[in-house]
């Protein structure tokens, strides 16, 4: 982030932002930029909850919703912020301001609701940038905002979406979303079970606001974004916590959901930890297509939660080519990975995301390890740098994975480890026999990413 103004103003407002970089445990790095917030819902659902307000306003533990978001974008780097309001919207300028911890904060108020698309739209002219952060003002994701808005900016001519890991898509409709990380499809809000869900954040140029119609009722969701798939609609995706306080039981839940966050980010932060599925966490298992045979490995569950206690991330990286063989699909690999994910959730550990190739070996594509676009992703999509990385595998393809970038590698005796040892087919930084017993090593600082 850039300086603050010289003087008691800009000491003032730097100060504030450091307090909420504090409160939010977000990074403050990325260059500023202006956010349009979508808080111009009439909230009907949530009627019976908070009637008396706008659904922005609702009150969680006696702080309005909008200010734990405008704190996050505030320690993201948010200068402005632009608040598309509607139903009751004189109360959230009342509350708000002109300010809030350094955000420039500015108002483009719907004379009838237009949608949101139609708000955005209506808000256009507010815009001096060729492009705007979009945050939905009734739902909340957990991640690293700086990151997505940097990741975005690479981007900076393709609309984009951050897509958050939900277990239960029914409410929200899943997407589909293909290995280069575009969006191909938006599902039904009936399809139940564990996928990626629209977190209601967007990085949307300019040109394509600029193409909606004024003075129309136009639904993002419903109408623009599905338009935007032809010409390419890029996924962030996270497994960061999301919550949307929609509906009065996940109104009820935005007090817990808080305060878990912030024991969340008052965790220390060690570094990535990035392990290979099978023969690593769990038995090795020819082309694994049924749930009920994955068994985590001896040492797995007191090696993770060791690396978690010190504040380390969890990403999986695994090449699954029996999806390019035919012998099984993503939904199959999705149940899996659910199973996977439920048994580490029962001793209490969480990943931070499952990265996957589905191409045939003869594909020659750019994400079947030891090719490293998908480490890159992970390393991008959770905010951190090479040298705060370890590489965890039992096969060559996985050391050399990490030795293309420059990241530190272990190689573990599990799964096809011992023959990969014994046939000298790697030159990994350290060989153990679990990832308990790695992590005691690090523990030690004999690895340390």
């Amino acid at each position: 982030m850039a300086a603050a103004p010289d003087g008691v103003a800009g000491r003032g407002m730097a100060e504030d932002r450091n307090r909420t970089a504090q409160r939010t445990g977000e990074a403050t790095a990325t260059p500023g930029f202006t956010a349009m917030v979508l808080a111009g819902g009439l909230g009907t659902r949530l009627a019976t909850c908070v009637a008396d307000r706008p659904k922005a306003l609702a009150p969680i533990d006696g702080e309005p919703f909008l200010l734990r978001l405008l704190d996050q974008l505030a320690a993201a780097g948010c200068r402005r912020a632009i608040l598309c309001t509607g139903h009751l919207g004189e109360q959230i300028e009342r509350e708000l301001g002109r300010e809030h911890a350094g955000i420039v904060l500015e108002y483009s108020r719907e004379p009838s609701p237009l949608g949101t698309a139609g708000a955005l739209r209506l808000a256009l002219p507010l815009l001096r940038e060729p492009a705007a952060l979009v945050v939905n003002g009734d739902s909340f994701c957990d991640l690293d905002l700086a990151g997505f808005v940097a990741w975005a900016r690479e981007r900076a001519v393709e609309p984009a979406l951050v897509a958050a890991r939900s277990d239960d898509a029914s409410r929200f409709g899943a997407l589909t979303i293909d290995t280069a990380g575009r969006v191909q499809a938006f599902g039904e809000k009936s399809a139940a079970g564990a996928a990626w869900i629209n977190a209601g954040i967007y990085w949307l140029p300019a040109r394509v606001l600029a193409l909606l119609p004024p003075q129309h009722t136009v639904s993002l969701e419903r109408q623009v974004l599905p338009e935007l798939l032809p010409i390419g609609l890029r996924a962030f995706c996270t497994e960061a916590p999301f919550l949307d306080i929609g509906v009065p039981a996940d109104y009820a839940a935005a007090s817990a959901f808080f305060a878990a966050c912030a024991r969340r980010r008052r965790r220390p932060r060690g570094g990535l930890l990035v392990v290979d599925r099978d023969g690593t966490l769990i038995d090795e298992r020819n082309y694994l297509a049924d749930p009920a045979a994955v068994q985590l490995l001896p040492g797995v569950v007191d090696g993770l939660r060791a690396f978690a206690a010190r504040g380390y991330r969890i990403a999986v990286v695994t090449n699954q080519s029996g999806i390019g063989r035919g012998y099984f699909d993503e939904q199959t690999l999705a149940a899996v990975h659910a199973e996977l994910r439920r048994q580490l959730a029962a001793a209490g550990i969480t990943l931070d995301g499952i990265w996957h190739c589905p191409h045939h070996p003869d594909d020659a594509c750019a994400c079947r390890k030891p090719e490293p676009l998908l480490l890159v992703t992970a390393m991008q999509q959770l905010g951190y740098a090479r040298e705060q990385c370890l590489v965890v595998g039992d096969k060559a393809c996985d050391i050399e994975l990490g030795t293309r970038l420059g990241v530190r590698t272990a190689l573990v005796r599990t799964g096809y480890g011992a023959g990969t040892e014994r046939d000298g087919l790697c030159a990994p930084d350290l060989i153990v026999d679990s990832l308990h017993e790695l992590a005691r090593h690090d523990a030690r600082d004999e690895v340390r990413p």
